[in-house]
């Protein structure tokens, strides 16, 4: 793959890709499992024990549907990596995954998948006999809620990702995840036991404080959630926001692209951009680092 070689320098400032056609694919990502849970809950007698769906049987059904949807999303951004190349890729490419990070990644991805799944359902207050429809268990003002609920996770995040990057016994928490500075999306889920439980667990509740959820919302909302973190790691060289709330942000040059977490990691523990789903907050306390190679809008 073109992404794993050293490649010429590229001229050209970064094109642009139409977050409509990512807004389009991530509907049809996410759109199926909620799909398949409403129709059976329509078709299946209500007298039937089948009717609704156990937490249990809701949580292996969404587990899968969430593994299947990280798999796609593998492939998809892999995709873009080998048609529009990296950031910095004239001076290095991506990172391969080091044979001692295998096993732990491996383990990751599945603790990874299993803990955003079971939180969803959480702290979302799955109810078994409220099937994912529109206007019932999921608001029609469902993007709006979920860009609050995303701003509000960033704000949780950027206190917590400036704080171990800013304190040294902290530090060696979060280092495992910059020991790459040209990271791939699956590295994206590189990290020590600690930095998971605070990142899939305490961060995502203290945004459901703020801005609370149903368990359906939370599935759109984890897979989005995936979606930016696997983008930022890409290391994509395209101009390339948050699909929700990217064209919000941006009149106040607050939106994220991949090329703010891609410097994030090649500035390692020194920091700066670090926010995750968006710039707001680096904006507020200044810790932006400027972009190189893209333009800003």
């Amino acid at each position: 793959d073109r992404c794993y070689i050293v490649q010429p320098q590229n001229p050209n400032p970064p094109p642009k890709l139409s977050v409509w056609q990512e807004r389009v694919w991530l509907a049809i990502m996410i759109a199926p499992a909620l799909m398949i849970q409403a129709l059976w809950h329509h078709m299946v007698p209500e007298n039937s024990y089948f009717h609704t769906w156990h937490p249990i049987v809701t949580f292996i059904f969404y587990h899968i549907a969430f593994i299947v949807f990280t798999l796609n999303l593998i492939a998809h951004l892999t995709y873009y990596m080998g048609v529009y190349g990296t950031f910095d890729e004239h001076n290095r490419p991506r990172d391969y995954v080091a044979d001692k990070d295998v096993y732990p990644l491996i383990r990751s991805v599945i603790l990874y998948t299993i803990a955003r799944t079971a939180c969803g359902l959480i702290l979302g207050g799955y109810n078994r006999y409220a099937p994912p429809l529109l206007g019932h268990t999921i608001s029609w003002a469902f993007p709006i809620k979920i860009g609050l609920w995303l701003i509000a996770l960033d704000f949780f995040f950027y206190a917590y990702h400036r704080a171990v990057h800013t304190f040294p016994f902290l530090w060696k928490y979060h280092s495992k995840h910059h020991s790459t500075k040209h990271p791939t999306p699956i590295q994206s889920i590189l990290a020590g036991d600690i930095q998971e439980i605070i990142e899939i667990v305490l961060i995502p509740l203290g945004a459901s404080l703020v801005m609370p959820l149903s368990a359906h919302e939370f599935w759109i909302a984890q897979c989005v959630l995936m979606y930016v973190e696997g983008m930022g790691h890409s290391g994509t060289r395209v101009y390339w926001t948050h699909p929700i709330i990217g064209e919000v942000l941006r009149p106040f040059k607050m939106e994220i692209t991949i090329e703010d977490h891609d410097l994030h990691h090649r500035l390692g523990k020194s920091g700066k951009n670090y926010g995750k789903q968006s710039r707001i907050f680096d904006r507020i306390f200044n810790t932006i680092s400027e972009r190189i190679e893209g333009i800003e809008k």
